[in-house]
């Protein structure tokens, strides 16, 4: 009777130890419930970087703009000033003419009299003949030189209203650019919420998946202290009054075989170098001057020391090491030679996206710097292949 009271008791305690320690959450998070949401902030962190590159690919496109509009301002002031030019050119040629005609007409201190006049006053056929041909020349001449002028003149004007038109289209252009920017910075704005509360639940799940394993870890060690003290309980309260036969002593193990004698390994083969292998020199210099810039924040456009996005911020860098690279991360794309993923070297060009939308410098060691986006800095940061598409190398 006692023997089955002491292990109903024992069984109440583990039961009761059991229930103590086992998690209360109705739903355990699986480890594919942290991997789709790792994949979610993943797809965040892309459309981000995306809006990123078109933000900084719309300023570039109107500082080009801007720069168009100053040359044709400047192309329209130098046709105003050619427009007066030709005005004053005809002004000056018609107050010749005038002279002209008057000094034709004006005969000693008679009055004016008239071309026909002059033509009928001549004495001879061959006086007349002469007179009508000089006339004849004399306006042909002008007539010629004065449309000559007025045409020039109609020419530049119509060539200052094509330039104004040309400015305003250019204009307008940057009222839809901007209007597009702005779009796309609100776009962004609501991904970045959507990012920030795909991190939270992250942070939540990741919490509570640790705070399960800490459960199950108290209630395995609490099973494992049960089932220790159940067996000297029942020891004890069942206990014979006779003495205990001895053991007889375990037969001691076999000894260990005797390892077999290692075999000394061949000598290693060297290094194959590629023939457009990166010089040691060159990427260690250009990785050193990158990192000087850990911690400078992303700026849309930015390619200074006080400010960079992705692409400014390479471009800065090669700068350094005296190699020039296009301002966009799609036309970096397209420089140097094309190398697989799995065969980089420190200081390749490593991109995201065909055109590349992102880019970034690979620094050995499975890890790559570069500005990721807005509200972020230069930093180092974990590569992974299946991130990337291209990458390019434009070291030697």
């Amino acid at each position: 009777m006692l023997k089955k009271y002491i292990k109903y008791l024992v069984t109440a305690s583990i039961l009761a130890a059991t229930i103590q320690v086992t998690p209360t959450y109705a739903n355990p998070i699986t480890n594919g419930q942290i991997d789709a949401t790792k994949e979610q902030i993943n797809d965040f962190e892309t459309k981000i970087q995306q809006l990123d590159n078109s933000i900084s690919l719309a300023m570039e496109k109107s500082r080009e703009l801007n720069e168009k509009i100053v040359n044709q301002q400047g192309k329209i002031e130098k046709t105003e000033a050619e427009i007066v030019k030709a005005e004053t050119a005809l002004e000056n040629h018609k107050e010749v003419y005038s002279e002209r005609l008057k000094s034709i007409q004006l005969k000693g201190n008679q009055s004016v009299i008239t071309y026909a006049e002059l033509l009928l006053s001549s004495g001879s056929v061959s006086d007349f003949f002469n007179r009508f041909t000089a006339i004849s020349q004399f306006i042909e001449s002008d007539t010629e030189l004065l449309n000559g002028l007025n045409q020039k003149e109609q020419a530049l004007v119509e060539a200052k209203e094509e330039l104004h038109n040309q400015v305003n289209q250019l204009k307008q252009n940057q009222v839809e650019l901007a209007a597009k920017q702005q779009q796309i910075e609100k776009d962004k704005e609501q991904i970045q919420k959507d990012l920030a509360d795909a991190q939270g639940i992250l942070q939540t799940q990741l919490a509570q998946q640790a705070a399960e394993q800490q459960a199950l870890i108290a209630q395995q060690a609490a099973e494992q202290a049960q089932q220790q003290s159940v067996p000297q309980t029942l020891v004890a309260a069942q206990a014979p009054s006779t003495p205990t036969t001895p053991t007889t002593p375990a037969t001691p193990a076999p000894a260990p075989a005797t390892p077999a004698p290692s075999v000394s390994p061949s000598p290693s083969t060297p290094a194959v170098v590629a023939p457009n292998a990166v010089s040691p020199a060159s990427a260690n210099a250009l990785i050193a001057n990158a990192k000087q810039y850990l911690g400078v924040p992303y700026v849309w456009g930015g390619s200074t020391p006080s400010g960079f996005d992705c692409s400014g911020f390479t471009s800065y860098v090669y700068r350094s090491v005296g190699i020039s690279l296009p301002r966009t991360s799609s036309a970096q794309q397209n420089v140097g030679t094309r190398v697989p993923l799995n065969q980089l070297q420190p200081g390749d060009l490593v991109f995201r996206g065909s055109p590349a939308y992102h880019v970034g410098i690979y620094i050995g060691g499975g890890q790559y710097i570069h500005a990721p986006q807005t509200g972020d800095v230069v930093k180092i940061a974990t590569f992974k292949p299946s991130m990337f598409s291209t990458a390019s190398r434009v070291l030697r």
